[in-house]
């Protein structure tokens, strides 16, 4: 799609919002609204929101469910909402006297940057997904099994670039209502042609005060068109028991064991190493960073999401530093991204002149600023993302493991190598070369990189290994540099007495370390900072001093992850091919998985959804 920055709210739109500021929480009040009834009808309640304002609406609604939780109402709330035009976080809006709610708001609200934004609030019992862009557009994409809607009537009237009411828009409500699904309206003029599109899908009710409270009660069987996804029943009880057998401690499997633990399941993770991390995700150290493209690629839109929650995750579980007692170690210092050639370094600064990022995002740097920056002369200008960095990505992954752990439920087998797994009576087996059963669930998660190909050697993923050999240079004498670095390779930032260059990209499963790759991770280096021999000795590629690592990057053919059911066995999910990207990829895709499985509203829209589905390659998705 072609390149749309995001319009903030205008003045008059922020003050049309301000004049409906207090209708939200007063009609919200009232037992007749049905909220109160969602929140205890049910375990999990899911609103969506299409006219979102100043956030009135979602902090009464936060408010309720903090009330209700207490009285076993719902222990989780699911919030959706679709923004053709966000407010800055400043202008959110509360009427309530105690501002602690708004403020929390305001600490996660996201950067002005168009998709969809998967937010944690009140320690993960709410999930607020906030989707930036066209009303139209963006309901045809979600993706949400809806208990209560929240409408405006006379849509234009609230956000002039909502399109009025219509049959049409009605349907794709109905496609997203549970049974018994509610509906409130709030807005008098419009209400009539509103309330008959309404009618026309299945919802009817009453005027209450301030709004009209509808319920969906179809007199007809539904269509699978109706529903979230073909194979959706409508009813609330998941397919499975909340039980998972996941494959593979590093990034990926740690990532979806802390996402279940928290939604209350029971995980068996099981790997063939002494801990976790001891495979792909052994790395010293690995960039975190999104991909930034003119033209909105699939591939921009995803790391751009993923980049974004894993932020906000590094966060939530304790933050990321290099000083001893760190929860993860690494440092948000900054990447400067090189083009790996004048063609993609052109395209980047063209990108940067149409898009117009938000400077915490990413901006463009000319060749004199980065030089300037670094203190020397390098291949280039490049593009600066000022909030990404470095990560050792063994210490994610034992935080992972570490939270999930904290909530119960996590057994781990480690020193534990599948040789084969099978299912019987309704449980996935993983047993081990001698036949003996290692732990068996109804759910089976696939986290084990490119072994899955082998555990799994009839269903012919469409993955392949690529060997990707890192150098370690020694710190000591090693510029200073303020950035991590990224072009044709990456280079950290010192840690433990090493940088980390790398990495090379062979076909082959060599695990030794060689001397060709060492001398084609300095050539990278030397391309990036074409004076570096000039500022630093750096030793021979032959030396046999100098150290390394060896791991195997897990690749599907057009380099997007395979995340979600793996054709044509039950109980059987996969979270695999990161290749590089393991560090952005692991949070967003592990919670994409896990709202799949507990069918709640998913953080992506459909067709990104459907560009990640394992199936994409055999006819399947």
């Amino acid at each position: 799609m072609p390149a749309r920055p995001l319009q903030l709210a205008s003045p008059e739109l922020l003050a049309a919002w301000r004049a409906d500021a207090a209708r939200p929480a007063r009609v919200l009040a009232a037992p007749a609204s049905g909220l109160q009834d969602c929140l205890r009808a049910q375990h999990s309640t899911t609103v969506l929101d299409l006219h979102f304002g100043l956030g009135q609406a979602f902090l009464a609604t936060w408010r309720a469910f903090a009330s209700m939780r207490g009285q076993g109402g719902a222990q989780r709330l699911h919030y959706v909402a679709i923004l053709p035009h966000p407010p800055a976080p400043e202008a959110l809006h509360d009427q309530d006297e105690d501002l602690s709610y708004t403020q929390a708001l305001r600490a996660v609200w996201p950067l002005a940057m168009p998709g969809t934004h998967r937010l944690l609030l009140d320690e993960g019992r709410i999930t607020l997904t906030l989707v930036w862009g066209g009303l139209e557009e963006e309901l045809a994409r979600l993706d949400a099994p809806v208990d209560l809607f929240y409408l405006h009537a006379n849509a234009p009237a609230f956000d002039p670039a909502a399109p009025a009411w219509h049959a049409h828009a009605c349907k794709r409500l109905a496609r997203l209502a549970w049974t018994g699904a509610r509906a409130l309206v709030w807005g008098g003029a419009g209400q009539d042609a509103l309330v008959a599109a309404m009618r026309q899908v299945g919802f009817a009710g009453e005027a209450v005060e301030g709004a009209l409270a509808l319920r969906y009660a179809p007199a007809w069987a539904r269509p699978p068109s109706h529903v979230a996804a073909a194979d959706t029943p409508l009813q609330r009880t998941p397919v499975h028991a909340r039980h998972a057998l996941v494959i593979g401690a590093g990034l990926a499997g740690t990532a979806i064991t802390e996402r279940l633990g928290a939604r209350g399941w029971r995980i068996d993770l099981v790997d063939a190493g002494p801990q976790a991390a001891t495979r792909a995700s052994g790395n010293h150290g690995g960039l975190f960073m999104p991909a930034l493209a003119r033209d909105e690629s699939p591939l921009a839109r995803l790391t751009r999401a993923a980049f974004l929650f894993a932020s906000q995750r590094w966060q939530a579980l304790g933050g990321v530093g290099v000083d001893e007692g760190a929860a993860i170690i690494g440092e948000c210092c900054g990447i400067l991204q090189f083009g790996r050639d004048a063609k993609q370094a052109l395209s980047f600064e063209q990108g940067a002149q149409e898009w117009h990022y938000p400077a915490r995002y990413a901006r463009w740097m000319s060749a004199d600023e980065t030089a300037a920056a670094l203190g020397m002369a390098t291949m280039g200008g490049g593009y600066f993302f000022p909030e990404a960095g470095w990560l050792n990505p063994p210490s994610v992954c034992r935080r992972l493991l570490a939270e999930a752990q904290a909530r119960g439920g996590v057994q781990t087998h480690f020193n534990s190598e599948v040789a084969s797994l099978r299912r019987q009576d309704g449980q996935w087996q993983a047993s081990d070369a001698a036949g003996r059963v290692i732990a068996q669930a109804p759910v089976l998660v696939l986290a084990a990189g490119i072994q899955a190909r082998q555990l799994l050697p009839g269903m012919d993923l469409p993955l392949s290994a690529v060997r990707g050999q890192v150098t370690h240079l020694p710190a000591a004498d090693f510029p200073s540099l303020p950035y991590a670095l990224c072009g044709d390779g990456y280079l950290t930032r010192p840690y433990g007495g090493l940088v980390c260059m790398g990495a090379s990209y062979d076909r082959d499963h060599d695990p030794a370390l060689r001397a060709a790759s060492h001398a084609g991770n300095l050539d990278r280096l030397r391309h990036m900072l074409p004076q570096i021999d000039e500022r630093v000795s750096l030793p021979a590629a032959e030396d046999a001093a100098l150290a390394g690592r060896v791991g195997q990057r897990c690749i599907a053919p057009d380099r997007l992850p395979l995340v979600g059911a793996l054709p044509g066995e039950e109980g059987l999910y996969g979270v695999l091919g990161y290749a590089s990207r393991g560090l952005i990829w692991a949070p967003l895709m592990a919670e994409l998985l896990a709202a799949m499985l507990e069918r709640e509203p998913l953080p992506l829209p459909r067709e990104l959804v459907a560009a990640l589905d394992p199936g994409r390659f055999t006819g399947e998705a």
